[in-house]
């Protein structure tokens, strides 16, 4: 192993227990409680080390979002390949949705609840990367949604809405779930399969779907032409 390879796996591995540090703080203690000294102390590296990775709390924060992001992209993307009809590759989308939630909690926590308290302190460049993250992610549906447009599979309508209505369903059922759990009398588990299912029934094309002009969304006038606005 050369030497510029080493360094570059120590400053990777120095990273990732930055990170791993960060993360555990943040969902004990949440972000504003946490400082860059609690986060040095966690890691057992000195408050300089920190800077030398991260130029401040609000980065180390979003680098956290990034790569649990990253990862949730490739669970789908993978789940979905081995699938063929539209109807399996959102279930598959749903399935690997579900094993993030279970498996790593604290991406749920960190980018719902408390990027939601914290989100007017993120500098504008920071809201464009994470923002540009849950873009990524929104256009793996998007593209298979048309792709069952294409076959005839689901219904005319505009991918961008039908994803939309789609993560309003299922991460709103999760975020429901994370703050009230303990009120409903049916598990996560019941109400996504209910909420895929819902979803399902009113997307995929039917004789009846037919019978009825396209269903349409009159777009928000402030997203503009952006070459997005149709997908």
């Amino acid at each position: 192993m050369n030497n510029r390879r080493r360094i570059n796996q120590e400053r990777v591995a120095r990273t990732d227990r930055i990170l791993d540090s960060a993360e555990t703080l943040f969902v004990e203690k949440g972000f504003l409680s946490t400082s860059i000294q609690d986060i040095a102390e966690k890691a057992d590296f000195s408050r300089t080390s920190i800077y030398q990775h991260f130029k401040n709390k609000e980065e180390v924060y979003a680098r956290i979002l990034e790569r649990y992001t990253d990862g949730l992209i490739e669970r789908v993307t993978l789940a979905m390949e081995s699938k063929t009809t539209v109807r399996d590759k959102i279930a598959a989308f749903v399935g690997e949705m579900r094993s993030v939630a279970k498996d790593t909690p604290n991406f749920f926590e960190l980018y719902f609840i408390e990027r939601h308290q914290l989100e007017p302190r993120l500098p504008s460049d920071m809201k464009i990367r994470l923002n540009k993250k849950r873009k990524k992610l929104e256009n793996v549906f998007r593209d298979v949604y048309q792709e069952g447009v294409r076959k005839g599979e689901v219904r005319d309508i505009r991918a961008k809405d039908a994803s939309n209505l789609f993560f309003a369903q299922i991460m709103g059922m999760m975020l429901l779930h994370a703050y009230y759990d303990e009120e409903f009398d049916v598990s996560l588990d019941g109400h996504l399969d209910l909420s895929l299912q819902l979803f399902l029934e009113f997307v995929e094309k039917t004789a009846d779907h037919q019978k009825v002009k396209k269903l349409s969304f009159t777009p928000n006038p402030q997203e503009g032409n952006h070459d997005d606005a149709n997908r």
